[in-house]
């Protein structure tokens, strides 16, 4: 008599816990990012040094100082050049509601 009761019992624990998985994942899954932005601020020596986020250009050094850019999130390359220096490439991750700062400091081309 006392196995009885225990059966039932056990299945339907059972149950709920798959059914509370089941639920946990489906929701992991449908979570969207959308309409969310982000923030980039950039610091360029030497301030004469043209700024391009994605082959677009956003402005030169001196002006972006405590700029804030806003920016979708996700993967971005940023190129800086200035007469007399070596160009440079950067790599830039933004994310979700967060504030991305970059610091480049140029090398002169001594050639």
């Amino acid at each position: 008599m006392r196995y009885r009761l225990w059966l039932p019992l056990g299945l339907l624990t059972l149950a709920t816990t798959f059914a509370w998985m089941g639920r946990a994942v489906a929701d992991t899954y449908d979570t969207k990012i959308i309409g969310d932005s982000s923030t980039l601020t950039v610091d360029v020596v030497p301030l004469s040094a043209e700024v391009r986020l994605n082959g677009v250009r956003i402005g030169i050094a001196h002006d972006l100082i405590g700029r804030s850019i806003p920016l979708t999130p996700g993967k971005h390359v940023m190129e800086i050049g200035a007469p007399g220096y070596l160009p440079a490439t950067v790599d830039v991750s933004a994310t979700v509601d967060w504030a991305t700062r970059v610091w480049v400091q140029l090398i002169p081309d001594r050639r």
